[in-house]
């Protein structure tokens, strides 16, 4: 068995995308013993000192579900499924990129054997972090600054804001949501969170990807259904960027392929990933395996299954464009045997992400992991412990995505609440202040001033107090910390309210810098051809 491992050398980050968001290092992977790759982990200098790649919660103290033995074994797996059973690619360029990569392909049964030298080499290839510019800069999101959260996607039913009804979603929602994200300062990456209804699904990819680029200056997930697609989507990031080369310096969007579970990749979307490695652009592989029905039903199993996807994935992008930067991103779901329904609302998702988020930190690569979407049907106590403990634990995994976070939907995705965007946000704020942990230093132990305090005294007019207390402490936007009876003096308004009162004055308020109009003439004729 081929076990992989890192000699760690001096990593050197840029403070900027001037390398197209590859960030390359200097490190070498070779194939050597288990125990120097777990304990060599990859690091970064930034101006700041050195951190563990990726997410840095509680000054680098991640939630490891899995013990050092457990990763071993999982690793082991993962090698042994990429080659028995290898992976389905229904796409002939496809197959003879793997075959030229030194797989054993199956023409008939149209699968790819992968051997643990293609993993080594995609290892030894792909960035160990990625950029995704905005179109103002100091939205970038760059891996390996920290945590960042995600909305979410795929929503076709909208509640109401104004009316209450349970609607299908249109394109004016998917637009009012990312103005929405864009105003709220937890949400760092926005997702298609809203599949309109009332476009043609001939060209729904461009009609998504137009309303997301035109109404954020934050990075985008955009859409792109087939190589046509791609190749329309980055006509539209050039219009906006202004030319090729200034797209290629700062990528505005990436794009995923999602493998089917088990292991199939559609012949469409490795269309779009040849195209859109090709031109160099960041791309992401995702799986969202279901335990039970497209996966093991032991968590183990489906862990071994989104890890062998992801990986094969990988190894793809590198045989066609080695150098690409790409993010790894799990999704793993269970399924309700009661009601035969497949849900992210689990306890069960949550320790699967966080396994995730080791295997991926073991080895080295940009990484998301799943957050929170609530099972809930009704805007209630569910929603808040569903996607606070879900949002927290995946927080603490060690990944540099958090997906769907600030996601507005629920019922597993198939409706949008335009509120709970807002109170994703505040449960993101929440969340970051458990992240930057407890300071201890000799002004934060405070001895002098206890001593000079002393016993019987009180802290509250102390300048040590006046100095501290802001950066210490957490204050609730929305969240009531009222006693009872100014609350009821205040209005007497529960979460939802207050949420919906400021969703309003965001909506009345902040507008995004729009694009010149020119750029939009451009994507709107770009649109215009994909529905002729």
């Amino acid at each position: 068995m081929h076990l992989i491992s890192i000699h760690t050398g001096h990593l050197s980050y840029p403070d900027d995308a001037s390398d197209g968001g590859k960030g390359y290092c200097n490190v070498g992977w070779v194939l050597h013993r288990f125990e120097a790759l777990v304990s060599a982990r990859p690091v970064m200098k930034s101006g700041k000192g050195i951190h563990i790649m990726g997410i840095v919660p509680l000054r680098g103290r991640t939630v490891e579900v899995l013990s050092r033995d457990e990763i071993r074994q999982v690793h082991e797996a993962v090698f042994q499924i990429l080659e028995d059973p290898g992976v389905k690619i229904e796409h002939e360029e496809g197959l003879d990129i793997f075959k030229q990569g030194g797989a054993d392909v199956d023409r008939q049964k149209q699968v790819a054997h992968i051997p643990a030298s293609l993993v080594e080499y995609a290892l030894n290839h792909a960035p160990r972090f990625m950029t995704v510019c905005g179109r103002d800069p100091k939205y970038d999101l760059k891996s390996y600054k920290g945590v960042h959260y995600s909305s979410g996607h795929g929503a076709t039913m909208v509640m109401d804001i104004d009316t209450g009804e349970r609607r299908p979603a249109t394109k004016k929602d998917l637009e009012t949501n990312v103005r929405i994200h864009d105003a709220l300062e937890n949400t760092h990456f926005i997702f298609p969170e809203i599949y309109p209804q009332d476009v043609s699904e001939k060209a729904l990819d461009r009609h998504i990807s137009q309303a997301l680029l035109s109404n954020t200056e934050k990075p985008v997930i955009a859409t792109a259904y087939s190589g046509k697609s791609a190749k329309d989507l980055l006509q539209m990031g050039i219009a906006i960027a202004g030319s090729e080369e200034a797209l290629r310096r700062r990528p505005m969007f990436t794009v995923s392929l999602g493998i089917i579970s088990p292991f199939c990749f559609e012949p469409d979307r490795v269309d779009v990933l040849i195209e859109m490695c090709r031109f160099g652009n960041p791309f992401q592989i995702y799986t969202i395996p279901s335990s039970g029905t497209t996966s093991p039903v032991t968590l183990a199993g489906t862990l071994a299954v989104s890890v062998a996807e992801l990986l094969s994935g990988l190894i793809l992008t590198q045989l066609v464009n080695p150098g690409v930067p790409v993010r790894l991103m799990g999704y793993a779901g269970t399924f309700d045997m009661r009601f035969g329904a497949f849900t992210f609302a689990s306890p069960e998702k949550t320790l699967m992400a966080a396994a995730l988020a080791q295997m991926l930190r073991f080895y080295g690569v940009p990484m998301g992991v799943h957050g929170s979407t609530t099972r809930a049907n009704a805007l209630d106590a569910q929603v808040g412990y569903e996607t606070g403990i879900l949002n927290l634990f995946a927080a603490l995994s060690g990944s540099d995505v958090v997906i769907e976070c600030t996601s507005a939907s629920l019922e597993d995705t198939v409706t949008s609440f335009p509120e709970q965007a807002v109170i994703g946000n505040e449960i993101c704020g929440f969340i970051n202040r458990i992240l930057q942990g407890i300071e201890v230093n000799p002004d934060t132990l405070a001895v002098d001033v206890i001593k000079e305090v002393g016993a019987g005294g009180e802290y509250l007019t102390h300048t040590h107090t006046m100095d501290y207390f802001k950066a210490e402490t957490w204050d609730a936007n929305l969240g009531n910390r009222m006693p009872q009876e100014k609350w009821i003096e205040s209005g007497a308004m529960d979460i939802r309210e207050k949420a919906k009162e400021q969703l309003k004055k965001i909506l009345a308020s902040h507008q995004p810098k729009p694009l010149e109009p020119e750029v939009q003439r451009k994507l709107q004729q770009i649109v215009e051809a994909a529905e002729a």
